[in-house]
C-alpha cells in the first residue's frame, strides 16, 4: 500500500489530480450547457424559426401564382416540392408538416399539400381555427403584418401564414403553413429550463468547491514555502545554521532538504575559504618581504662586503659606502613599516609609478654602477594595483641583473596601448641557455604572478652572449580577483583568488 500511494504523495500528481477533475467537471458542463443554451434560444423563437423558412419559399412561389388563373398544375407542383424542403433535416423540435396551402388575396385555396391538405376551391378561414384566420385576414389587408403570424391552434398545432408579394410590393396571396409540433417538443422544453437552471447550480456548486479546495491546497503550499523563504533570508544573511523543516515526499519537500544540504556546504566552504585566505595573504606577505626587503638587505650586504674592503685603503670611500648603506636601511625599514600598514610601497607613496622609477633607477646604478635608462611612451593613469605590480617586477629585474648579468647597460621601456600596459627590463649581460633553467626562483615565479593576476603574462627572453629581457604585460585597469565570503565584528572578509 505504501509503494502504491507513493507517487500520489508527489506535488505534480497532487495538481495533476486537481486539474484533472477541474476539466472533467468543465467538460461536463460544457456538453449540458452549450447544446442547453442553443436549444432554449431556439425554442423561445419558434416564430421566427418557422417565419425564417417560409418567406423565401413564399417568394419563389409568386411567379408560380400569378399562373394560377390558367393553369393550376406548375403551382400544386411548386408546392409539393417546397412542402418536402421547407422544414430543415437538422430541425431540433421535430415538425411534422400537416399541410402547405396557397390562398389568393380573397382567402380562397388556390392550391394544398400534405397529410391533412385544405380543399382547393373553397374559402381557407371555415378551414382554420378563429385565431388563424384573424392571422390569415390580418397577412391578407394589414400592411404591418406583411411580417408574418404565426398561431397556436389546439392539438399542439402551429399555422405559420406570410404573404406573397410580387417586385412591387403588392400582394398576390398568401402561403400557410400547418405544423404539428411532436410529443418531443413538451421534452425539449424541459430538458431546456432543467439544464439551464440545473446547469447553473452545478455550475455554482463547483466553484464553491474549487474555491475551498483551492485555498486549503493553497493553504498549505504557503505554509511550507513559507518556512523555507524564512530559512532563506537567514542564509541570506549569512546564518548558514537555520533549518527549513518540511518532512513531505513531494517534491518541495526534497527541494527543502536539498537546501538544508547546500546550507551545510555553504558553511564549511565559508570556514574553508576564510583559512584559504589567511593563507593567501601570508603568501603575498612573503612575495611582498622577497621582493623589497630581501632585496634591500641584499644590497647592505654588498655595500657592507665592499665597505669591509675599502677600510683598509680608502676611509673617505668606505664612509661613503656607509652613508648609502644607512640609507638602504632606513628604505628598508620603512617598507617594513608600510607592509605591516598594508599601504602601497614606499617608493610610490605620494607618486606616480614613472616618478617612482626615475627615483629608483639612479639609486641603483650609483649602488651597482650600471647605467639604468628609462623611456616612457604612451602613458595613462594606472591604478594602484597595477601600479604596484609593475613597480614588483622592475624590483626583481633589477636585483636579478645586480646578482647575475654582468650586465653594464639597461633599458626599460613603459608603454601603453588600448587597453594594455606592456613593460620590457632587458640588459646586455652575459645572458644564459634558457633550457639549462631547471627551475624559476622565487622572485621569477613572483613576478609572473602578479602578471597573471592582473589578466597578463611574463616571458623571459636569453641566450648565452645576448643579454636578458623580461617582458611583462597586463590589463591597464587591472583585474579584481577578491570575493567578499562574509563578515566578522562588522568588518567584511576577503577571500584573495590570485593576489598580488
Amino acid at each position: 500500500m505504501q509503494r502504491f500511494l507513493r507517487p500520489f504523495r508527489q506535488l505534480r500528481w497532487k495538481l495533476t489530480f486537481s486539474f484533472a477533475l477541474t476539466s472533467l467537471v468543465a467538460f461536463l458542463l460544457v456538453v449540458i450547457l452549450i447544446p442547453g443554451v442553443y436549444l432554449l434560444l431556439v425554442g423561445t423563437h419558434i416564430s421566427g424559426f418557422l417565419l425564417g423558412n417560409l418567406r423565401p419559399q413564399a417568394d419563389q412561389g409568386v411567379p408560380y401564382l400569378a399562373e394560377a388563373s390558367t393553369d393550376v398544375g406548375p403551382l400544386v407542383t411548386w408546392l409539393r416540392i417546397t412542402n418536402t424542403t421547407i422544414i430543415p433535416g437538422q430541425d431540433p423540435f421535430h415538425f411534422h408538416p400537416i399541410s402547405l396551402t396557397v390562398t389568393d388575396t380573397q382567402g380562397n385555396v388556390l392550391a394544398s399539400t400534405g397529410p391533412q391538405p385544405l380543399t382547393p376551391g373553397l374559402p381557407a378561414s371555415p378551414q382554420l381555427s378563429a385565431q388563424s384566420r384573424a392571422s390569415l385576414q390580418a397577412v391578407l389587408h394589414n400592411p404591418q403584418a406583411r411580417a408574418g403570424e404565426v398561431t397556436q391552434e389546439p392539438g399542439n398545432m402551429l399555422v405559420a401564414i406570410v404573404p406573397m408579394l410580387d417586385h412591387g410590393g403588392h400582394i398576390q396571396g398568401a402561403l400557410i403553413l400547418k405544423i404539428n409540433l411532436s410529443p418531443t417538443q413538451v421534452l425539449v422544453s424541459y430538458f431546456l429550463y432543467i439544464t439551464f437552471f440545473g446547469g447553473s447550480a452545478i455550475l455554482a456548486l463547483t466553484m464553491l468547491i474549487g474555491i475551498v479546495f483551492g485555498y486549503l491546497i493553497a493553504r498549505g503550499l504557503t505554509r511550507r514555502l513559507k518556512r523555507l523563504s524564512e530559512a532563506a533570508n537567514r542564509w541570506s544573511s549569512g546564518d548558514f545554521s537555520a533549518t527549513a523543516i518540511d518532512t513531505s515526499q513531494d517534491e518541495l519537500g526534497q527541494l527543502t532538504r536539498q537546501f538544508n544540504q547546500m546550507a551545510a556546504q555553504l558553511q564549511n566552504l565559508l570556514a574553508a575559504r576564510q583559512q584559504l585566505a589567511t593563507l593567501e595573504e601570508r603568501n603575498r606577505l612573503a612575495r611582498d618581504l622577497h621582493d623589497s626587503v630581501k632585496q634591500q638587505i641584499f644590497a647592505i650586504s654588498m655595500q657592507i662586503a665592499a665597505t669591509r674592503i675599502l677600510l683598509s685603503r680608502d676611509v673617505e670611500a668606505a664612509g661613503e659606502r656607509l652613508n648609502k648603506t644607512e640609507k638602504l636601511v632606513q628604505q628598508a625599514q620603512q617598507e617594513l613599516t608600510s607592509l605591516i600598514r598594508e599601504l602601497r610601497p614606499v617608493a610610490l607613496e605620494g607618486k606616480g609609478l614613472v616618478a617612482a622609477l626615475r627615483e629608483l633607477l639612479p639609486q641603483w646604478s650609483q649602488q651597482n654602477e650600471i647605467v639604468a635608462n628609462l623611456h616612457v611612451g604612451e602613458f595613462q593613469a594606472l591604478p594602484v594595483t597595477v601600479e604596484e605590480a609593475l613597480f614588483r617586477v622592475v624590483q626583481e629585474a633589477l636585483s636579478n641583473i645586480a646578482r647575475h648579468s654582468q650586465a653594464s647597460l639597461v633599458q626599460i621601456t613603459l608603454n601603453v596601448t588600448g587597453e594594455t600596459i606592456s613593460l620590457s627590463v632587458q640588459d646586455n649581460g652575459q645572458g644564459f641557455d634558457l633550457t639549462h633553467l631547471e627551475h624559476r626562483g622565487v622572485g621569477l615565479h613572483s613576478m609572473q604572478e602578479r602578471m597573471k593576476a592582473l589578466g597578463g603574462d611574463l616571458k623571459l627572453e636569453s641566450a648565452p652572449g645576448e643579454g636578458t629581457q623580461i617582458v611583462a604585460h597586463c590589463a591597464r585597469l587591472g583585474v579584481d580577483h577578491s570575493t567578499e565570503i562574509g563578515k566578522e565584528n562588522g568588518e567584511s572578509i576577503w577571500q584573495i583568488q590570485s593576489p598580488l
